[in-house]
């Protein structure tokens, strides 16, 4: 029995050590934080080009005179929407008509010779078989046709002139557009050539930018871009990447990028100032992590490293990034695992508890 108490003493501090090591380790699980993790790697970096550039009109055009004559009517006034094909300009038609009217004349009367003269050439041509008339009368009413057939091509010709002369005293918008300048007056005598209207068609936008040789090369390829114009404020627009100019402007260095806006709600003007963001993939791979692993404390960027379960505050230093992943230049290697959730809850040394992703 002595014995047996013995053995009993002596096992009672194992046990209550044993048991005492598992109350520790489970107090340190339970208060170990719960976070997400992921890993260092090298990947592509998004990155933008932030350049200055320029509303303008998708397209514009200054309608000029075709025709001399007096303006007799001004139909639009600057700033007027205007529809493709709608009048602008009245000019003075009466000489246009009076022309057109002369030239019909002189098209029916070269109508009536050529008949006239195929037929006397089909007389002839019955004489001549007969032999009532020599080759030399016949060849003559041959010629006869001949020119009938070219002075009635040249009447055709004068009255298409004399249409498109009388046609053109009408001055209408070559597309859908704002008047955006009128030229003349009423009682303006105008010249062929001279300016009457400018016509800028709005519906969407070009912004002209330049960008270096570097991003030209890099902007192969990319399809969009997100702008703000500095009259509208912050407000972000997305626009097309139309072209990017394969040499580069000799005044600036810079190759010219064109993007097409829509502006359906006619907010923009032409000359107005924008910032226009141009994205582009790096062709070289940086060490990376997601954006939300790391965070500024005291002034530098910090990422927590998990090791064997527990978090280290580490300093690191990071480059470019864009909403998804950050550069990190200094701090971290390839493959070391960096908090993403649950970061804020931690302290340097703490335990954690890694949460699968689901």
């Amino acid at each position: 029995m002595l014995v047996l108490c013995g053995c009993n003493g002596s096992a009672a501090p194992e046990e209550a050590a044993e048991a005492a090591g598992g109350d520790r380790l489970a107090s340190a699980l339970s208060t170990a934080v719960r976070v997400k993790v992921a890993q260092a790697v090298f990947a592509d970096v998004q990155q933008e080009a932030a350049v200055s550039g320029m509303a303008e009109a998708f397209r514009k055009s200054t309608v000029a005179a075709e025709v001399s004559g007096r303006v007799i009517s001004r139909l639009v006034e600057p700033g007027d929407h205007v529809t493709k094909g709608q009048k602008l300009i009245l000019l003075d038609s009466e000489r246009a008509g009076i022309a057109k009217n002369e030239a019909e004349a002189r098209m029916q009367s070269a109508e009536v010779n050529l008949a006239e003269a195929r037929s006397e050439l089909k007389r002839g041509e019955n004489l001549y078989a007969r032999e009532f008339i020599s080759e030399g009368t016949l060849d003559s009413m041959r010629f006869a046709v001949q020119r009938g057939i070219s002075e009635l091509a040249a009447a055709n010709a004068s009255l298409a002139a004399a249409s498109r002369a009388l046609k053109d005293t009408t001055i209408r918008a070559p597309f859908h557009g704002i008047a955006e300048l009128i030229h003349v007056q009423e009682g303006d005598y105008l010249n062929p050539g001279l300016p009457i209207a400018t016509i800028a068609d709005f519906s969407s936008i070009r912004i002209r930018a330049g960008v270096t040789a570097r991003e030209a090369t890099l902007l192969a390829g990319t399809e969009t871009a997100s702008l703000t114009l500095e009259a509208l404020g912050a407000q972000p627009l997305t626009g097309r990447v139309h072209s990017v100019a394969r040499i580069a402007d000799p005044s600036t260095g810079t190759y010219a990028v064109e993007i097409w806006l829509d502006d359906d709600r006619q907010l923009v003007r032409e000359g107005m100032l924008a910032t226009v963001y141009l994205p582009y993939a790096s062709q070289e791979q940086h060490l990376t992590v997601p954006a939300s692993a790391v965070f500024r404390r005291n002034g530098t960027m910090h990422a927590f490293v998990v090791t064997d379960d527990r978090a280290e505050l580490r300093p690191v230093r990071t480059g470019r990034s864009d909403a998804i992943q950050v550069e990190v230049l200094e701090g971290l290697a390839e493959g070391e695992a960096v908090v993403t959730e649950g970061q804020f809850a931690l302290r340097d040394g703490a335990m954690v508890r890694i949460e699968r992703r689901g």
